[in-house]
């Protein structure tokens, strides 16, 4: 079963996430769009803001699709305004984002950087990084994030992809031994997703995002970055050509043996002649992505302080020098030995260093020592509240949200929550957590000689969701996660600011924030909008005999379940996710699902032959438990040969979007698969909840169930 076959150069990805707090990466097909990110949170941060800044992108970029805003217009005017907010804040509650945001659509995009989060390209075996290289202080933001600086500086980097290239975004930096073994480890891959999963190999602090150019027979609408690409020939290596002198004294001569980077300006001689109305979709849809004035590859754009009102793409900097638009990762050259230089003794720097921090140490064990007869003596509140490590018990101090103030028997002590290993004397204390306008606990606990108590308060408000048209559904998304379906509510929310969007099905998302405040609760509604137009799908069969394939007709068709007719056939449909089953005597039904867009025109074809493969076949339960769930469960076809294969359920309720989770077989040489449906999706007011099957594996194969409607009890 197969959907429309495109020739032009598509997009695949695959993305990795960071395993740790403050850094996200992200890859949005549909859209068009890549991010990665990093950010300190500040006390007053509920949520991660590298959420906040994917949310934000993806409202801006998945608006209205008839607008005449440019997509690239629309992400800069995005990041002016997590910029500008960033700049409002109070300084004490001031953090910083560094983000790097990829517009692609077909073969042609652009990088949006702000900050250090890099970008790489790998192409004919040579690895090279885009845009500018920033200076490295672990002490202080990176240079150009958001939040860091009054006025926001942003980098643009036009991308013209050929067939076989990936490109590699990254949370942090990569060293240059990180970049050598991975230049080497992508020449040796072999096709597409290999050359994928080697990008987005590393350490599991990093997150990254790794997509290639490939061209062919492709699903037009992947549906998860999980799903495999259609493979591609061995990737030949070009040999690397002699450099001038001058550049060849500032590269390292590892990186010059491995032939692991190349200089950007060289490899994309024409990204750097770029016109400043640089057309992204070519002639006929440029106005879709960059905006008009957009300077050159690597041109900074440097925008107005926070809260000013400017053009989005503003006058290039003086500061950043567009021939830093790609530069090699270079170390430096060896000392010259052409001529002998007089050199003094190696251990004299080294005494002179030391003398003088030990001459330090001196000095501020002296103060430390006459402090105390200078101020006096701290109260005794302060003494038994602060005891030095080990000679009582420890607290840690954990809160929902973080960033509180602590007292302790009246005694506030310096670090907010989280706050470990504070030490204090045996016996009854007295603690509090203030988190100011949000609310204020108080809890009593006993500390035992050398014992450890762990205190984790949560404050907590109520939200309800609804939406303006109570006959339609609207999907509920808050601070990026899925949390039902309208009507819904949510008695256990951590009190602060949360980003909420609603959506679904062929709607415009729309987002509004909220506060929530202990003991208080918050009713939001969201914009259902007009109701969107349907989609129409065309249903084909064809035949593969001796001589090709030759077209079917007469072929039953059922869609959603309920016979439509006989192929060929044309339906129109309410956009979102519908099955489809095409039978023909002595062949296996060929089912597919198809995501239906509104207004548009798609198509679906069942080819038959002696390679036919039979769909996934479900037997649903005759209802769904909410308070006992149990497991959903499917097997793989008798003849499935992949051992690689992976199947994912997707559930929804009603009227609302499908989502996606993965199943885990149930033994390593079983065809057996279960997964427990999300419990965000059971609870619904129609008490239905409809679910279809997807196995991916090797080389792009698809196999579908069709969709299923099941009851649900409590």
């Amino acid at each position: 079963m197969k959907t429309a076959v495109s020739t032009k150069v598509l997009i695949q990805g695959l993305v990795r996430s960071p395993d740790r707090e403050g850094a996200l990466a992200h890859l949005d097909l549909d859209r068009g769009f890549a991010f990665v990110g990093r950010g300190a949170m500040s006390f007053a941060d509920v949520i991660d803001p590298t959420i906040w800044v994917r949310e934000k992108l993806s409202l801006s970029l998945g608006g209205d699709a008839d607008s005449q805003e440019p997509q690239l217009r629309r992400a800069i005017a995005t990041l002016r305004a997590v910029h500008a907010e960033l700049m409002s804040r109070p300084d004490r509650e001031r953090t910083w984002i560094s983000a790097h945001v990829v517009l692609f659509r077909d073969s042609e995009g652009m990088a949006l950087t702000a900050g250090d989060c890099p970008c790489y390209r790998f192409r004919a075996g040579v690895l090279s990084r885009l845009g500018r290289v920033t200076s490295e202080n672990p002490a202080a933001p990176p240079e150009g994030s958001l939040g860091s600086e009054a006025q926001v500086r942003l980098e643009m980097v036009p991308l013209n992809a050929q067939p076989g290239d990936c490109y590699i975004l990254s949370t942090h930096p990569l060293g240059e031994g990180e970049l050598s073994l991975l230049a080497r480890d992508l020449a040796s891959a072999r096709d597409v997703m290999s050359l994928l999963r080697t990008a987005c190999s590393g350490t599991q602090e990093s997150g990254r995002v790794a997509f290639a150019a490939v061209t062919g027979a492709h699903d037009l609408m992947p549906r998860t970055v999980s799903d495999e690409p259609a493979e591609m020939g061995p990737l030949e290596l070009e040999p690397i050509e002699p450099l001038p002198s001058a550049r060849m004294e500032s590269r390292a001569p590892s990186l010059e043996s491995a032939g692991a980077f190349a200089d950007t300006a060289e490899s994309e001689p024409e990204a750097a002649r770029v016109d400043p109305t640089y057309p992204i979709e070519g002639p006929s849809r440029a106005e879709s992505l960059a905006p008009e004035g957009v300077p050159a590859e690597g041109g900074l754009c440097e925008e107005t302080p926070a809260g000013e009102t400017a053009d989005a793409a503003g006058a290039p900097s003086q500061e950043w020098d567009a021939r830093d638009e790609a530069r090699d990762v270079a170390i430096p050259p060896p000392p010259s030995v052409g001529a002998f230089v007089e050199r003094r003794p190696w251990y004299e720097w080294i005494a002179l260093w030391g003398g003088g921090a030990l001459a330090i140490i001196a000095l501020a064990l002296l103060i430390r020592a006459i402090m105390p007869g200078i101020v006096g003596a701290p109260r005794p509140g302060a003494q038994e509240a602060a005891s030095s490590l080990g000679t009582g018990g420890n607290l840690d101090l954990f809160s929902d949200p973080p960033g509180a103030a602590v007292k302790i028997d009246g005694v506030r002590i310096p670090s907010r929550t989280p706050a470990t290993d504070v030490a204090v004397a045996p016996g009854t204390h007295h603690i509090e957590m203030d988190w100011g306008v949000y609310g204020l606990r108080r809890d009593t606990v006993d500390v035992a000689v050398g014992g450890r108590v762990s205190l984790r308060p949560r404050l907590l408000g109520s939200v309800g969701f609804r939406s303006s048209d109570p006959g339609r559904v609207l999907d509920v998304y808050v601070d990026g996660g899925y949390v039902g379906s309208t009507p819904v509510a949510l008695d256990s929310m951590v009190v602060g600011r949360h980003l909420v969007r609603f959506g679904g099905p062929g709607l415009n998302s729309s987002a509004q924030e909220v506060e929530v405040l202990q003991g208080t609760r918050v009713e939001l509604i969201g914009n259902a909008g007009t109701l969107p137009e349907p989609g129409r799908v065309t249903i084909r069969s064809a035949l593969l005999s001796d001589t090709g394939f030759e077209s079917g007709r007469g072929d039953p068709v059922w869609v959603d379940g309920e016979m439509r007719g006989v192929t060929p056939l044309t339906v129109g449909l309410k956009p979102g996710a519908h099955s489809f089953r095409v039978l023909r005597r002595g062949f296996p039904p060929q089912i597919s699902v198809l995501e239906v867009k509104p207004g548009g025109d798609q198509f679906v074809s069942a080819e038959f032959g002696s390679r036919s493969e039979d769909p996934l076949r479900f037997s649903p339960p005759s209802a769904i438990s909410i308070s006992d769930p149990l497991p959903v469960t499917i097997g793989l076809p008798e003849g499935e040969w992949d051992q690689s294969m992976a199947l994912w359920v997707y559930a929804a309720p009603p009227g609302g979007s499908f989502q996606a989770r993965r199943m885990t077989r149930l033994d390593a040489s079983s065809k057996m698969f279960a997964a427990l449906l999300p419990a965000e999706v059971l609870r619904n007011s129609a008490r239905q909840v409809k679910l279809y099957f997807k196995g991916v594996g090797a080389a792009g194969r698809e196999l579908y169930s069709e969709i299923y409607t099941i009851p649900v009890k409590n």
